[in-house]
C-alpha cells in the first residue's frame, strides 16, 4: 500500500540508546505522522521492541533492494556499510518522504519539508558551506569536467532529506552506478554514502536546494534571520536547553540537532562526553522508554 507522506529511519541495535532518543523527540512533535524504520543490518530484535510505544512499520519492500544497497557500498568500500541503505527510501512506501538519520534529536515538526516538494526534487537542511565541501569532494573532481561548480559546490549534508519517490528510483540509479564509481577517487568516502547520494542528486536532472539556502545564507555564515526552520550541528553552541527545547530559540527556529561525527569520537576515546548531553538525554529518557522493555541490555 502507498501511503502519500511519511518519515524515514535508518537503525539497528547497536544503536539502539540513539534510536530511542530520536523516537522519543519524533513522536513528542509527531503524533501520526506515519514512520518506518529501515533496517541498517539484521540485528534489529530490540529495536523491533520498541516498535508498538513509537508506532512505526518496518521496510517491507523488495529484499532485493536492500541487497543491492549493499552491494553499492561493497562497490565503494568493499564491505557492507548499512548507511548505503537510505537509497531504499526511493523504493519505499511514501509518494513524499523525509529520511532523518538517527543521531538526531527534532524539536519541533518537519511537515514543512513537504511543501517544498511541490519545487523541488530534493531538499537537504544543509549545503553550499565552502569549508563543508572536503566532506563529499576532494579537490581533485574540479579537474574531471564531470561535474559543474554548481554541483559540486552544492555538497550536502545527508542526515535529512525530503524528496518524492519517483526521483530516484532503482531503474535509473543502478544504471548510473559505472559513472559514479568511476569518481571514487575524487569523492570524500570516508563520509560513506553522502557523496554519492549527493552525485545522484545533482545529476538527476531533479531540482535540488537545502534549508539554509532557501533562508538566504551565503558563504560560511548562519542563515539569515527568518522563519525557515535549520538544522544544528551539536558541536556548535545552541544555546540554553530545558525539557527538551531552546530556552530561547530565536530566529531561523531550530528544528533539528545532529551529533555529526561526535559518537563515533566517543567510541574511540577521542571525545569524553557527548555535547549538550542533556538534550540528548532528555529524550532517551523520555517516559523510561525502553527501560521497561524485557532483555533489552
Amino acid at each position: 500500500m502507498t501511503v502519500r507522506r511519511g518519515v524515514y529511519f535508518l537503525a539497528n541495535d547497536y544503536v539502539l540508546d540513539r534510536a530511542i532518543a530520536f523516537l522519543n523527540s519524533f513522536r513528542a512533535h509527531h503524533e501520526s505522522l506515519p514512520l518506518c524504520l529501515i533496517p541498517f543490518a539484521d540485528d534489529i530484535d530490540d529495536v523491533l521492541k520498541l516498535q508498538s510505544r513509537f508506532d512505526f512499520s518496518v521496510w517491507s519492500g523488495d529484499p532485493a533492494v536492500l541487497a543491492a544497497c549493499d552491494d553499492i557500498s561493497r562497490a565503494f568500500h568493499g564491505e557492507v556499510k548499512g548507511h548505503y541503505r537510505k537509497l531504499a527510501a526511493w523504493e519505499g512506501g511514501y509518494d513524499e518522504f523525509v529520511y532523518v538519520d538517527t543521531d538526531t534529536i527534532l524539536l519541533r515538526d518537519l511537515s514543512f519539508a513537504y511543501d517544498l516538494l511541490d519545487t523541488y526534487g530534493f531538499v537537504t537542511t544543509t549545503s553550499n558551506v565552502p569549508a563543508n565541501t572536503k566532506w563529499v569532494w576532494q579537490q581533485s573532481v574540479r579537474g574531471t569536467g564531470v561535474l559543474t561548480a554548481e554541483q559540486i559546490e552544492y555538497a550536502a549534508g545527508t542526515q535529512f532529506i525530503a524528496s518524492r519517490k519517483e526521483c530516484l528510483r532503482f531503474a535509473e540509479v543502478l544504471p548510473r552506478m559505472d559513472a559514479a564509481l568511476a569518481l571514487s577517487g575524487h569523492m570524500a568516502l570516508v563520509t560513506l554514502e553522502m557523496p554519492l547520494l549527493n552525485y545522484l542528486m545533482v545529476t538527476s536532472g531533479r531540482p535540488y536546494t537545502s534549508l539554509r539556502v532557501l533562508a538566504g545564507a551565503e558563504g560560511g555564515g548562519e542563515p539569515p534571520p527568518g522563519d525557515i526552520p535549520q538544522e544544528r550541528w551539536a558541536g556548535d553552541p545552541i544555546g540554553p536547553v530545558r525539557d527538551g527545547r531552546l530556552v530561547t530559540p530565536g530566529s531561523p527556529p531550530v528544528f533539528l540537532v545532529h551529533w555529526a561525527g561526535m559518537w563515533w569520537e566517543l567510541e574511540r576515546g577521542d571525545r569524553v562526553e557527548l555535547p549538550h548531553g542533556d538534550l540528548w538525554s532528555y529524550y532517551r529518557w523520555l517516559g523510561d522508554a525502553g527501560g521497561h522493555l524485557a532483555d533489552l541490555p
